[in-house]
């Protein structure tokens, strides 16, 4: 075989010379192969003549072999000459001559290929770094949630309004009432004040009347509380007579060394002062990796601006409606519209993958199992279970990454983790305090 290069500015033309010598070996031994398996009638598995079988199969194997041997020498020629590649090879319209497979014996192929320029990057001198901070009325709400969730719930003798009701309830003004005998009610629920005064003072045995569908409006809330189908309009809409069995009443923790142990452990935080700013220091913790993403995009955006270099748009064009052909919703008109958008992440990608390259910033095996074990613990945290070994973390996350998806997606995040602390620690940086309403506003305007 036979390769030559010709340079054609942003592109390079890449023909293959192939001959018999470098197809003929592999054609005849898969028909062998085939002929183990082919039956045709009057001929048993494995005693097909093997001409015969050329002249049903040849064809067919000839083109399998010869594009499989394209296909591997193309991919080996690219690493070999170690080009960085954008897009992929396309046969070139110019010089592809066509192929009659019926006839030829020696086969030219001659392939276009685009090639990322060599680029220098030019980084900001300066960029705003837009800190989260954490207010104290954000404080005192985050508080009130903690009080709520560490709270307790004790059984009372008289309704105040927020209680947990449990009890009997009958169907008034009905030839048969339907009853309802464990009906539960969360009179935090109810919608308005003069209904909510039909409940309060009343106590343990007391009878309160009152209609389901005035005092809490929903009908999936009142159906679940009588039990019967909300479609039932009959005794959603009825008026019905409580009596109060039990009466819960949830009260909030204090805010005492009880409630710290409870959020950061035995001894972690000492008094309300401590636990006040430890609650600001990881909520600024948490928001750190949101300002970073501003940074990036930010520093991105510049260097857009700066880092000027063109790109063989032509071909990039005819590459995307190549992968694009069998898909209908993708046009030649879309692709224009988006092509823009395109060109700079694709800009984006050469001058990041530069800096990653010269400043070695690669993701190891041990970055992504650290990460898959942390985004592991996160999940799991969402659904209450936080007390797993470091063990069962190991091996969740094992099944994690074993999806292609979400261990690429979980490379492409600690990538962008390395290279936003590498331009952290190169750019001047001016921070600067947001609320996280003033740092969400900066996107809104978008």
């Amino acid at each position: 075989m036979n390769i030559t290069q010709e340079n054609k500015g942003q592109t390079v033309v890449v023909t293959m010379q192939i001959t018999p010598s470098d197809y003929s070996e592999k054609v005849e031994n898969t028909l062998k192969e085939y002929r183990k398996k082919v039956s045709m009638p009057g001929f048993r598995p494995g005693a097909v003549p093997m001409g015969m079988l050329k002249k049903t199969h040849g064809k067919y194997v000839l083109v399998e072999e010869v594009n499989k041997l394209i296909s591997e020498e193309i991919h080996k020629y690219i690493q070999d000459n170690k080009l960085q590649v954008l897009g992929e090879p396309l046969p070139s319209e110019e010089q592809q001559k066509e192929i009659n497979w019926d006839t030829d014996t020696e086969f030219t192929f001659t392939f276009e290929i685009a090639t990322a320029p060599e680029i220098e990057v030019t980084l900001p001198k300066k960029e705003n770094y837009y800190k989260i901070i954490a207010t104290d009325a954000m404080i005192d709400e985050q508080i009130g949630h903690l009080t709520a969730r560490f709270g307790s719930q004790e059984k009372v003798d008289s309704i105040e309004g927020s209680e947990f009701i449990k009890g009997v309830m009958t169907q008034q003004n009905a030839e048969t009432p339907y009853v309802q005998e464990n009906a539960m009610l969360l009179l935090s629920k109810v919608a308005t004040e003069s209904e909510l005064d039909l409940f309060k003072g009343a106590k343990l045995g007391d009878i309160i009347t009152f209609n389901p569908k005035k005092a809490f409006e929903n009908e999936t809330e009142i159906a679940s509380m009588l039990s019967v189908e909300k479609t039932n309009a009959e005794l959603i809409n009825a008026d019905y007579a409580l009596e109060v069995k039990e009466i819960l009443r949830y009260t909030k923790s204090e805010v005492n060394q009880s409630l710290f142990d409870k959020v950061f452990g035995e001894g972690a935080v000492a008094s309300e002062t401590e636990f006040r700013a430890k609650i600001k220091a990881d909520f600024e913790t948490r928001m750190e990796q949101n300002s970073d993403y501003k940074f990036l995009l930010d520093t991105k955006e510049a260097m857009l601006k700066t880092n000027k270099f063109d790109l063989p748009e032509a071909f990039l064009k005819r590459w995307l409606l190549e992968t694009n052909k069998d898909n209908d919703k993708v046009t030649p008109e879309q692709i224009e519209t988006e092509f823009p958008l395109f060109l700079n992440d694709l800009r984006w990608q050469l001058l990041s993958g530069k800096i990653v390259k010269d400043n070695n910033l690669q993701v190891n095996e041990a970055d992504i199992k650290a990460a898959a074990i942390e985004y592991t613990r996160m999940q799991l945290a969402q659904y209450g279970m936080t007390n797993l070994s470091d063990e069962d973390l190991a091996n969740w996350s094992k099944e994690l990454i074993k999806d292609q998806k979400q261990a690429q997606q979980i490379f492409e995040m600690e990538q962008d983790k390395k290279l936003i602390a590498y331009l952290k620690g190169v750019i001047k940086l001016t921070e600067t305090p947001k609320t996280i309403e003033e740092f969400n506003a900066m996107f809104d305007k978008k």
